[in-house]
Parts: C-alpha cells; sequence; structure tokens
C-alpha cells in the first residue's frame, strides 16, 4: 500500500500533510478575519480542532528524525537556522505589512480604496510606534517551536533513560500495535491535561501573539497543550515502520465510537441542567440535543426573573435603531447582543424574563453590541463590582440562584453593588455561596473541558493516517506546495488581511467574496515564492538550500 521505508531521505504523506494543512491555514484566516458570522466561520473553526496540533506532532517527529541522523549539535543549529533566525529577522518586515493590511481592513468598510490605502500608510507617520513589532502574530508557531527544540533536545540528552520518557514511548507504541487502546490513552491523557490546565482549547487567546507570551500564564499553558502533540510526534519518529502502516478505517471507527461516547456524557450533562462554560458551546450544545424544550423536563418550571439597573451615573449610549437602551445579558443564554431593557423613567431600565431554575451569571450592558469584546464594548466596570463584593469568576459578572420562585434582582446602580444612594442591596448571591458552589462547578467544568478536548489526538490521528494512505507516494506537485509551505506561512497572514478588504464593500455575496479573495491570496503566496523566493538567498535562508 505505502512505499515509504524506514531511513528514507523524505516522508512524503507528512511533506504533503505539512503544505496541505498550510493551505487551509489560508482559508482559515480568510474566514476568521471576514465571514466568521457566516455558516463558512463553522466550516473554518472546525479545522482549527486539529490543524496546529498536527502541525506540532509532524514537526516533533522531523525534529526526532534530524537529530538521529545528524546529531545533537546539528540538531540544534538547524532550529536555530531553521526557526529563529527567521521570526528574528522577519518578524519586522512581516509586522509593517500586517499592520498596514489589518489598518486598510479596518478603513475600507467605509472608506474607499484611495482613501484607505493613503491613510493605512499615513499611521506610520501619525503613529511612529505602530512601526515597532510588539507582537509576533501568527510567528508565535516559530518561536513555540524553537522552544519545544530546546527542551526535547535536553531531555533526549541529558534524561534519555528517564522513567516517564520510557512509559509514554510504551504508550506512543500503543498507538500502532493495539490501536483501540493506545487511542483511548492518547485521548484521554490529553483530555487530561487540558482539564489540569484547565483550558478549553490549545491555542490562548487575549494576547497570545506578543513576545513573552510563552512565559506568561496563558501562554505557558498553550506551549504545554502544543508540546503534548510535539512529544507525542517525536516519539512516533522510533515507531516510523509502524507509521506506514496505520489504516485510515481504523482511525475512522476509533473517532466514531468516541464521538457517541462523549455524546452520551454531553447530553446527560444538560440533561441534569449543567451549562457548559463557554457560552456558544453551551446554546449550541443545548439546540443540538433538543434540551431547550421544556417538555423534555417536565419538573423544571420556569419562573420570572426581573432585572432592574439605574442608569443615573451613566450616559445611555444607542441601541438598534440608534434609540438609547440598556441590555442585560446572560452568560447562559449565550447572546452577547443580550436582552432589550425597557425605559420605566428616572433613568430606571427594567427587563422581565422566564428562566428555569439554576446557576445564572450576567452583566447589564450599555448600549448594542452584537460580539463579546472587552469593557470598553458597554460592559460595566469589573473592578467596581469585584471590589463591590457582587462580581464572580474571571469576568466579575453578577451572579444569581433562581429557585422555584419568582426573584427580583436591584435597583443596582449601573456598574455597582448597591443602588445609587450608597444603600447595600441584599446580594442574590455572596462570597459564602460562591465558596460553597465552587467545588461543584470546578468539578463540572473540569469535566467539560476534559470533554471538549478528548477527541482531538483521534481527529488529529484520522488526519494522519488520510496523508498516509493517500498521499504517500511521491508527487512533484505535492512536494512543490511542501517546499513552499514555509514561505506561505510566514506572508499569508497580511495578505488575508489586505487582499478581502478591497470586496468590503461590493454587493456580490460574501461566499463568491470567499472563493475570489481566496484565489488572489493563494496565487500571490505562490507566484511570489516561484519567482522570488525558491530561487533566492532567502529560499536558502528558509529551507536550507535553494531549488532548480
Amino acid at each position: 500500500m505505502n512505499n515509504q521505508k524506514m531511513g528514507q531521505e523524505r516522508y512524503h504523506s507528512l511533506d504533503a500533510a505539512r503544505g496541505l494543512l498550510m493551505l487551509i491555514g489560508i482559508y482559515f484566516h480568510i474566514i476568521v478575519f471576514h465571514y466568521e458570522g457566516s455558516w463558512l466561520g463553522l466550516v473554518g473553526w472546525s479545522t482549527h480542532y486539529f490543524r496546529m496540533h498536527t502541525f506540532f506532532l509532524i514537526s516533533g517527529f522531523f525534529s526526532a528524525l534530524v537529530l538521529y541522523r545528524k546529531g545533537h549539535y546539528q540538531m540544534l543549529d538547524n532550529r536555530f537556522k531553521r526557526i529563529l533566525l527567521p521570526l528574528i529577522t522577519l518578524a519586522w518586515p512581516i509586522w509593517i505589512l500586517l499592520t498596514f493590511g489589518m489598518k486598510f481592513n479596518e478603513l475600507r468598510y467605509e472608506n474607499g480604496i484611495l482613501s484607505s490605502l493613503k491613510q493605512s500608510l499615513f499611521q506610520y507617520i501619525e503613529e511612529p510606534w505602530v512601526l515597532i513589532p510588539w507582537e509576533t502574530m501568527h510567528l508565535w508557531f516559530l518561536s513555540f517551536l524553537f522552544f519545544m527544540s530546546l527542551f526535547s533536545y535536553i531531555l533526549r540528552n541529558r534524561f534519555s533513560n528517564n522513567f516517564f520518557l520510557k512509559i509514554s514511548k510504551k504508550s506512543v507504541r500503543l498507538i500502532f500495535d493495539k490501536p483501540w487502546i493506545g487511542m483511548l490513552v492518547f485521548c484521554f491523557s490529553y483530555g487530561l491535561l487540558l482539564s489540569a490546565l484547565n483550558k478549553f482549547e490549545a491555542q490562548g487567546k487575549g494576547g497570545w501573539s506578543s513576545w513573552i507570551w510563552v512565559f506568561k500564564e496563558n501562554g505557558l499553558k498553550t506551549f504545554l497543550a502544543f508540546s503534548f502533540f510535539y512529544f507525542v510526534g517525536w516519539q512516533m519518529y522510533h515507531f516510523q515502520e509502524k507509521m506506514v502502516h496505520i489504516s485510515i478505517l481504523t482511525y475512522f471507527k476509533t473517532l466514531l465510537i468516541f464521538s457517541i461516547f462523549i455524546n452520551i456524557i454531553n447530553y446527560s450533562l444538560y440533561y441534569f441542567g449543567y451549562n457548559n462554560p463557554i457560552p456558544k458551546i453551551n446554546a449550541m450544545h443545548r439546540n443540538f440535543y433538543g434540551l431547550n424544550d421544556d417538555k423534555l423536563d417536565p419538573n423544571r418550571k420556569k419562573q420570572k426573573v426581573t432585572f432592574l439597573v439605574n442608569m443615573s451615573n451613566e450616559a445611555v449610549l444607542s441601541g438598534k435603531g440608534d434609540t438609547a437602551a440598556v441590555y442585560v445579558c446572560i452568560l447562559e443564554l449565550g447572546e452577547p447582543s443580550g436582552i432589550k431593557m425597557t425605559d420605566l423613567g428616572n433613568d430606571i431600565w427594567k427587563s422581565t424574563i422566564e428562566l428555569n431554575p439554576g446557576v445564572y451569571e450576567y452583566k447589564f450592558r450599555n448600549g448594542l453590541h452584537e460580539n463579546w469584546g472587552g469593557e470598553p464594548d458597554g460592559w460595566e466596570n469589573r473592578k467596581k463590582l469585584d471590589l463591590g463584593g457582587c462580581g464572580f469568576g474571571e469576568y466579575d459578572n453578577r451572579k444569581f440562584k433562581l429557585e422555584n420562585k419568582d426573584i427580583m434582582l436591584g435597583i443596582f446602580c449601573w456598574s455597582e453593588c448597591s443602588d445609587c444612594s450608597g444603600n447595600d442591596i441584599p446580594f442574590t448571591w455572596s462570597k459564602e455561596e460562591q465558596k460553597k458552589e465552587n467545588y461543584e462547578v470546578f468539578l463540572v467544568n473540569k469535566l467539560f473541558i476534559f470533554l471538549m478536548n478528548f477527541l482531538v489526538p483521534a481527529y488529529t490521528m484520522l488526519v494522519l493516517s488520510f496523508f498516509v494512505r493517500f498521499c504517500s507516494k511521491p508527487s512533484k506537485k505535492l512536494k512543490y506546495i511542501s517546499d513552499s509551505a514555509y514561505w506561505i506561512y510566514i506572508i499569508h497572514l497580511p495578505l488575508s488581511f489586505f487582499i478581502p478588504a478591497f470586496f468590503h464593500q461590493s454587493n456580490i455575496h460574501y461566499f463568491v467574496k470567499f472563493l475570489i479573495s481566496s484565489l488572489i491570496v493563494t496565487l500571490i503566496c505562490f507566484s511570489s515564492y516561484h519567482y522570488f523566493i525558491r530561487n533566492s538567498f532567502l529560499g536558502k535562508f528558509l529551507n536550507g538550500k535553494k531549488f532548480n
């Protein structure tokens, strides 16, 4: 079936995976930057579930290959020249292109092409600090990869007989010798790791692209999450003769059975009233399982909840139709724009809705904002709520517990835990209640994290088996794509901002816009590689050699 052999010069299937997954990255970024709100967003984010994980797994395999073929010091030298130096030297020009593309993308929604181009250029004169590359953006992958290579070198060189390394090697072997048991260990271990890290997905958000991200809490967690796949890929090198015989059907069956198992547990959690901490996923899953229908649980009768807020100390912003409005956003409902409140006069706003008994988090929001966003986007002040004693959790949300009776919350003063005269309002949720609830919430959240990440290794192995099955034979086209992947990875992000922006004011269908933008970005990436990079000093700098 496969013509790959141990010790071969090239692993055609892994090369193909690296190149084609990079191409998917182009379209993923075009979607999330411009078309996330459409059905394309679902397609794009579905690739996010395995794409970077597979990249790191393949990177671990090739890092081990370099070490065992060329030696320890040659491996470090290779990683320094191929990863760290490109990161340092190319970060600034890529940053300039990125900031230009991002500014043009922002301005193009309201301005013409020439005006947007002019203002995008003038930003470097008006705000010269923009010229400084504060962030690595998508080049974070290179910084992570370099540190992973460095740590793997230390582990291999200094702790080669470590008990943990021996056990992990045997565990990885199970993936090939006994796929069902091996994949169960693989999936369980990764789900457990993400639960321990309290991280809902490997790749983090919020400042993830800064230069020192790897040293920050969220960055360190991301590093450990992806290092797991890098380490598995490294260990897979020891079983390269087995890798070429992995069965796509086996891993498809594994994914299918594991998916059924996960969905049964998910359904049970939602049925008994537990909520996923991620609002979008919570709403999506509840709709998928049909658990928003009260008929499925007749014992949970809905109760009326009245929200009241005093806006006398805050100017009310416009809502829909440019009419001033205040909204109440309930985390568990998963709607960032929130529910519009009614102006009762005297700066008092009210909203009454029906909810099932349970614990809920909420916040008032000034004006209409259709995304979750941050505090500048109309949210109440987090610090004030926390200091006042009614802010809970990561975002200092208000919180209440609904039992089998109607409840009235407020009248709270905006961003305060009391009314606007300084009088205390009996809290519907106290710090003492929070302590009692913490343990159960802690366990449920950990379980949801575990379930959300359990299938990631299964998807990764299915993707890998696909390339082993269909891309193992030498192919000039796939080799070319693989050779170009490094350059495409570096250059594609600025283009993903810039090119689609030309079509913002066009009336053509968004799917047509996506197709045209994707085609243009792809052509520019490959053309620039072919004519300016492949046979140049830069091509040698990136790939270690020039191509004829």
